[in-house]
C-alpha cells in the first residue's frame, strides 16, 4: 500500500533527526505504517531555543507534500503538531522542551526533574542509545506504564536489541520484560546510570522556575480577546478561506473585518496620488501605534459579544519592501518591539501554498518576498506563542481547505 502524504512527512521528520538535520530526537519508537500512524503520538525530544528552526523546516516540508498542520502551544514544556491528512485522521507529534521524569522513586511536584536535548546531543554517539534507554525506564516509572502493553514490550525489545548498550540498562529492561523487576526497582537502575555517567539534570526546583517564568510570560503578554486572524501574502488563497468561513453554517457565531481598517479609519491620508498601500508602508510608524490603539479599545469593548475574523492582522505591517522587484523584503527596525507588543490573536491562520504558485497567481511580490514574509508569520508564531495556528494549504482542492479551516475554528469559550 502506498503511504499516505502525512506518513511520508512523518518519516521525513523523524529521519531528519536521525541524521542531525534537527535538533530534535524521537524518544521513543513507535511504527510509522498507515495502520498504526493515526493512532496515539509521537514524542520528540527538542531544543527549545530553536524550536523556530523546527517549525520552519515542519512548514516547508509540509507546504512541498501539499497537507496541513495545527502547532498547538498551550503547555508550559510541550508544543503539539497534528498533520492533517484529509480521509485518514491526523498524526500527532508532541514536541518536548526537556524530558521529565521522578529524581526519586516517590511522585510529587519535588521530584519531577528532567533532562535537556543539549545533554543528549552532547553525548557521544556511542552511549546515545543508552541515555534513550535509561529516559524510557523513567518514563515507565513516571507515568506508571503497564509493562505487560504490546507498544511497551515492542519498545522494550527496541532498546534491548541496540549495540553498545549499558549492562545496567540492559538489566533492568529485561527485569521489567520477564516480571523480575518492577518500576522502581528499574527507576533505580537508571537513575544509578545518569549519576555514574555525571548526565547534567535539571533540579525538580529548576523545573519548578522555568514553569512559574512560563506562566508569568504567559499573564503579561497583551491579549487580542478572541480575535482570529487569517493572514497570508497576496495570491496564497486567504480570501478565499475568508469566504468560506462566511458562507459556512456557522458564519453568524463570528464578526468579520479587514484589518487594514483599523488604521485607515481614524488616519487620513494626506498624498493621494499613490496607492494606499504605498502610502500605508511609507507610514508605519504612525499606523502600527494607532491600530494597536483602536483594536486594543474594539476587543475590550466587543470582544465579550462574538469572535472576530481578521483579514490580515499586524504581522503584516512588521516589514518593509513588501511589493518591491528591486529590494528584499526587510522586517521594520522596531521589529522586536512590536513583536512584544502585539496583542495575541487566540487563533490563527495561515494561508499556505508554495512561492511558485502564488507567484503565478500574483506578481506584485517576488518570490524572495513571499518566503520571507512567510518565515515572518512563522517568528511571530513562536515569539507570541498563540495558543493554535493552522498552517492550512490552499494549493489543492478548496472544499478540503475549507473544511479544515471551518473544524479549526470550532466555538470559542464566552469570556
Amino acid at each position: 500500500m502506498q503511504a499516505t502524504s502525512c506518513v511520508r512527512v512523518l518519516r521525513t521528520l523523524i529521519e531528519s533527526g536521525e541524521t542531525g538535520d534537527l535538533p530534535w530526537v524521537l524518544l521513543r519508537p513507535r511504527d510509522t505504517d498507515d495502520a498504526s500512524v493515526f493512532d496515539g503520538d509521537y514524542d520528540f525530544l527538542i531544543d527549545g531555543g530553536r524550536f523556530g528552526e523546527i517549525l520552519n523546516f515542519i512548514f516547508l516540508t509540509c507546504q512541498k507534500a501539499g497537507i496541513s498542520f495545527i502547532v498547538r502551544q498551550k503547555s508550559a514544556f510541550k508544543r503539539q503538531i497534528e498533520l492533517l491528512d484529509p480521509a485518514s485522521g491526523r498524526v500527532t507529534l508532541e514536541l518536548w522542551s526537556h524530558a521529565e521524569f521522578r529524581i526519586r522513586p516517590a511522585h510529587g511536584h519535588f521530584t519531577r526533574a528532567a533532562l535537556r536535548y543539549s545533554v543528549y546531543d552532547a553525548m557521544p554517539r556511542d552511549r546515545r542509545a543508552s541515555l534513550l534507554a535509561a529516559l524510557f525506564v523513567l518514563h515507565l516509572h513516571h507515568k506508571q506504564k503497564d509493562p505487560q502493553s504490546a507498544l511497551v514490550r515492542s519498545r522494550l525489545d527496541f532498546f534491548l536489541g541496540q549495540p553498545g548498550l549499558a549492562p545496567e540498562l540492559s538489566d533492568a529492561l529485561g527485569g521489567i520484560k520477564t516480571g523480575a523487576f518492577d518500576l522502581r526497582e528499574a527507576h533505580a537502575c537508571a537513575m544509578a546510570y545518569l549519576r555514574a555517567q555525571g548526565v547534567p539534570i535539571e533540579s525538580p526546583w529548576r523545573v519548578l522556575m522555568m514553569r512559574f517564568r512560563g506562566s508569568v510570560r504567559n499573564v503579561l503578554t497583551w491579549p487580542g480577546l478572541r480575535a482570529i486572524a487569517i493572514v497570508g501574502p497576496d495570491g496564497s488563497g486567504k480570501t478565499a478561506l475568508i469566504n468560506g468561513v462566511k458562507r459556512g453554517p456557522n458564519a453568524r457565531r463570528f464578526r468579520f473585518q479587514r484589518f487594514k481598517r483599523f488604521f485607515r479609519r481614524p488616519l487620513v491620508h494626506m498624498f493621494r496620488s499613490e496607492p494606499r498601500n504605498v502610502r500605508d508602508e511609507k507610514m508605519l510608524g504612525l499606523i502600527l501605534p494607532v491600530a494597536w490603539l483602536y483594536f486594543s479599545l474594539s476587543r475590550w469593548l466587543t470582544g465579550w459579544a462574538r469572535p472576530v475574523v481578521l483579514d490580515r492582522y499586524f504581522y503584516d505591517y512588521f516589514v518593509r519592501n513588501v511589493r518591491s522587484d528591486s529590494q528584499p523584503l526587510q522586517r521594520i527596525g522596531a521589529y522586536n518591539l512590536c513583536t512584544a507588543l502585539a496583542p495575541r490573536p487566540i487563533r490563527l491562520v495561515i494561508a499556505s501554498c508554495p512561492v511558485e504558485i502564488i507567484h503565478r497567481r500574483k506578481t506584485e511580490m517576488t518570490q524572495a518576498s513571499i518566503g520571507l514574509l512567510y518565515d515572518v508569520y512563522l517568528d511571530q508564531v513562536v515569539r507570541a506563542g498563540i495558543p493554535e495556528t493552522l498552517c492550512c494549504h490552499t494549493g489543492g482542492p478548496l472544499e478540503i481547505s475549507n473544511s479544515q479551516v471551518a473544524h479549526f475554528l470550532r466555538p470559542l469559550p464566552r469570556l
